[in-house]
């Protein structure tokens, strides 16, 4: 989980885009829970699309991608777009950049 909320996602957006409450995240942060179910997928894709920007932007640079509009996503965010439920969108763009395609 740390991969990802160090890359610049809020607990609040890592729990919209898992299903989870900012309470849960939290506990899960702290040690208290583990995600369970779904929620453990969500988590590893979540885990995967950040290893695939650190290959081309340094953590404050995926922070950043992940917040910025991008072209090739329909001017949208890839945030917004996870949030959305649209991860693999923004995992093919992840691919593309990362030379993985």
């Amino acid at each position: 989980m740390e991969v990802v909320t160090g890359s610049g996602i809020t607990q609040a957006e890592l729990g919209e885009a898992v299903g989870a409450s900012v309470r849960t995240v939290q506990n899960w942060a702290k040690g208290e829970a583990t995600p369970k179910g779904a929620k453990v997928t969500r988590l590893l894709d979540l885990g995967y699309l950040i290893e695939q920007l650190k290959s081309a932007y340094t953590e404050e640079g995926i922070g950043i991608w992940l917040h910025s509009r991008n072209r090739n996503l329909d001017k949208q965010r890839p945030i917004d777009l996870i949030v959305a439920g649209h991860l693999d969108e923004v995992l093919e763009e992840a691919e593309r950049i990362s030379g993985a395609m």
